[in-house]
């Protein structure tokens, strides 16, 4: 049995058409027929029904396509961890971070490591937590230091409790909000930077004024990158946004001020996340224990 003739009969599944099974696998509709008679003989059984134009699975055809979702799962799982393996035996270890912990959380405990392990390399990447999350899915990173809201759940990757990270409503230091009364209202008519709608950034901003009774504030500025990477808008105009506490603390939240509204909405765990069913070098174990231990004690 070869895993291309499941990859082709999956496709095959899902449209129930021997022709655009060839026009999504690149092969001719001839090549596709032979790999399906080439698996009904391996298997001495029927695995589909002529119906027309297309075709329909038997029962037979319908445990094969579950069996072969597996297998290309174990097949992925299996790449992933060669890649871990191939890394780690050249002492590399790969390591993802969102920007908002880059400066504040991950550097810090990277120049120390870094120092006294010099055997070891690192290949960093810099991303929001979704496309960290890909990377660890698809084998390319080993850790990924991200927040986590407490309705995310996946059953892929698995995490080392860090912190919890505090967002404050941040602006220019001199802004007129900054000794203005606290009232939503006044933060509903002011300008916003913020991420794009469906970012759990975003989310929070907007659950924030759902629950004073009021409709979303006004976004002047929208974006796909991440909003620590854009404070100097903040600093040189009237836009106000949210930023961690850390991020604050940082060289990129220099001239900007939390302004003085409190809420615990406003909070995101920190987590070290790792894929779940994988193989974790001796030498990305003893940095996960490190990075976790330097952070935790904070």
């Amino acid at each position: 049995m070869r895993i291309e003739d499941l990859r082709v009969f999956s496709v095959l599944a899902e449209t129930r058409n021997l022709h655009r099974v060839a026009q999504k696998t690149g092969l001719t509709q001839s090549a596709v027929s032979k790999i399906l008679q080439r698996l009904e003989a391996e298997f001495d059984t029927r695995l589909v029904d002529r119906k027309g134009r297309g075709v329909e699975l038997t029962a037979a055809g319908r445990v094969l396509v579950e069996r072969a979702a597996d297998v290309g799962a174990s097949v992925a799982q299996t790449y992933a961890e060669m890649a871990a393996a191939k890394s780690a035996s050249a002492g590399k270890i790969r390591i993802g971070v969102v920007p908002a912990l880059l400066e504040s959380a991950l550097l810090p405990t990277l120049a120390r490591y870094t120092a006294r392990e010099s055997a070891v390399s690192f290949r960093l990447s810099v991303q929001v937590s979704a496309l960290l999350f890909d990377e660890l899915k698809d084998g390319q990173l080993d850790l990924a230091l991200c927040f986590m809201q407490d309705s995310v759940v996946d059953e892929e990757l698995q995490s080392d409790e860090i912190g919890v990270d505090r967002y404050r409503i941040v602006a220019r230091q001199g802004h007129r909000l900054a000794h203005a009364p606290t009232d939503p209202r006044m933060l509903q008519a002011a300008k916003w930077l913020l991420p794009l709608p469906g970012h759990g950034l975003r989310q929070i901003v907007d659950r924030y004024f759902d629950d004073h009774g009021l409709t979303p504030p006004q976004t002047v500025v929208e974006t796909d990158a991440s909003i620590s990477l854009l404070t100097s808008l903040l600093r040189n105009s009237d836009l106000i946004t949210i930023l961690t506490e850390q991020m604050l603390k940082t060289y990129a939240g220099r001239d900007l001020a939390a302004l003085p509204y409190e809420t615990a909405l406003f909070e995101s765990r920190i987590r070290l996340f790792y894929r779940r069913k994988t193989y974790l070098s001796p030498v990305v174990q003893k940095f996960r224990s490190t990075l976790r231990d330097a952070l935790t004690a904070h």
